[in-house]
């Protein structure tokens, strides 16, 4: 068999499988295989149906690549097959990363009326930014946001406790407290 029909056999089930990627996207990846291609084969010296099979087997199948284009654009792969093998879908499903970290940062604020809620209230709040901040499904500019958020809110209330507490050992000054019918007598005379 001709080295040019198995090439040009080849990106021709690459084109059909890249059919969910947008027209631009898909001419761009058929190119760059057939570049690739190119270039092996340019880089062996040889054009038999042997090297050309070998650079093709290196490449993997068109669905392997189009599927692998898919999870860099993050976006699911659904060739006339279903997905394909290893595909996830990803960008509007929540895993259970982002349901944990949004529960316990909605717990934390509750838990600070519970025995120890002042640890309870630190910890819930640490492990949820913690785990917003290892979600692979939402995007710094919402991980900036929620943690923005969050330490504002904690360093208000941090604040407000500060703020009506004094330093440690200092004095506390109170005002004399007057109650009527209690002034006192001038002493006697004698």
């Amino acid at each position: 068999m001709d080295d040019d029909v198995l090439v040009g056999e080849y990106l021709s089930r690459l084109d059909a499988a890249a059919e969910t990627l947008s027209p631009d996207r898909r001419a761009e990846l058929v190119g760059e295989v057939r570049a690739h291609i190119h270039v092996a084969l340019t880089e062996t010296g040889s054009s038999d149906e042997t090297t050309v099979r070998n650079i093709l087997e290196r490449l993997g199948s068109p669905e392997e690549i189009v599927a692998g284009e898919a999870d860099q654009m993050q976006t699911p792969y659904v060739g006339a097959h279903g997905p394909a093998p290893g595909g996830v879908s990803r960008g509007s499903q929540w895993g259970a990363v982002e349901i944990i970290a949004l529960v316990l940062l909605g717990l934390a604020w509750p838990a600070m009326f519970l025995p120890f809620g002042l640890i309870w209230w630190v910890a819930l709040g640490f492990v949820g930014l913690l785990l917003s901040w290892a979600s692979g499904i939402w995007s710094v500019r919402q991980k900036v946001l929620t943690t923005i958020v969050v330490v504002s809110l904690y360093a208000s209330v941090v604040a407000f406790l500060l703020a009506g507490s004094t330093p440690a050992g200092a004095p506390v000054e109170h005002a004399p407290i007057v109650v009527p019918g209690s002034e006192e007598q001038p002493a006697p005379s004698e």
